[in-house]
């Protein structure tokens, strides 16, 4: 069994609620499912209407969520999702909205850093993927919930979980399988010489509603898989700084039963990845050791 590094900081990325065209649950129940979670942060990422121009969508949400009964405390931060002619485009640690509908990813990669924010891959390979892999984008999702559950299940998703319906766990567990792909992409990155931060995309919606069952419940995909950051306070400039410095890892905490059971496999990048089942699945996946 290897050595886990102790982390201190655990976080969801991607998420949409109510202001997105594609959610209509109320802001109440990510704070809820968050605190319940026991996130320390989230990420909103709403869809940012074509020629919408000031604050991003859901910019008012921001700050510090405190939990009457217990003091726990959850810090929600704002980026946005952009449609590019790339493909789509998560803008964070923005201060305003940027011009993205019909331009070139690498245009609107520019004007977001111009803001002094940082550019994420959603999503790389669905939902029309992602064109110009020579853009100068900071980070991809390497794991995607929805992207998963796609490759799984392809366009029959409702129905076949609606079959699993005694749990999204056990569903889940079932489905959930190492992102072999993208991690392939990201590992010819980083050979590359490029500098490319790892990220997981909760893609959370809560939209899968089937007969009476919520199929995709925001509590059980902040629990299932996560970002993990080294220690450092619970404010928006230190997580923002810790998200795009690279030092966070992703943990599949649905699999932490396995833990016993894991090897842990290097890559020639200097990132590693703790595999079990022969490498179908994956509990953690640790980017490459900073530089001192």
């Amino acid at each position: 069994m290897s050595v886990f590094t102790i982390l201190a900081l655990v976080g969801i990325v991607h998420v949409h609620h109510a202001p997105s065209h594609d959610s209509r649950a109320p802001f109440e129940d990510v704070i809820a499912a968050g605190h319940s979670a026991g996130l320390d942060f989230l990420v909103l990422t709403e869809h940012v209407p074509a020629g919408a121009t000031g604050p991003l969508p859901a910019a008012e949400r921001q700050g510090i969520y405190i939990r009457e009964h217990d003091g726990h405390r959850l810090l929600v931060l704002v980026g946005g999702e952009f449609g590019t002619a790339s493909g789509h485009l998560l803008g964070l640690d923005l201060k305003e909205i940027v011009a993205a509908e019909g331009r070139p990813g690498a245009e609107v990669i520019e004007a977001i850093h111009q803001q002094g924010g940082f550019a994420v891959i959603p999503h790389p390979f669905h939902y029309g993927g992602w064109q110009d892999w020579g853009a100068p984008f900071d980070g991809m999702e390497v794991h995607n919930n929805a992207s998963s559950l796609i490759e799984s299940l392809g366009p029959l998703i409702p129905w076949r979980l609606f079959r699993r319906a005694w749990g999204f766990d056990a569903a889940y567990r079932d489905l959930l399988r190492r992102p072999g792909r993208a991690l392939r992409r990201w590992e010819a990155l980083l050979q590359e010489g490029r500098k490319v931060v790892a990220f997981s995309g909760a893609e959370a919606h809560q939209n899968l509603n089937l007969l009476g069952w919520q199929l995709d419940p925001y509590e059980a995909l902040f629990r299932a898989v996560q970002m993990h950051c080294p220690e450092d306070e619970l404010l928006p400039d230190a997580v923002w700084a810790l998200l795009r410095s690279g030092r966070c890892h992703i943990r599949y905490r649905i699999f932490d039963d396995r833990a016993p059971v894991t090897r842990e496999v290097g890559f020639p990048s200097g990132r590693s990845e703790l595999w079990f089942d022969h490498g179908r699945h994956v509990l953690e996946i640790r980017p490459p050791p900073s530089p001192r």
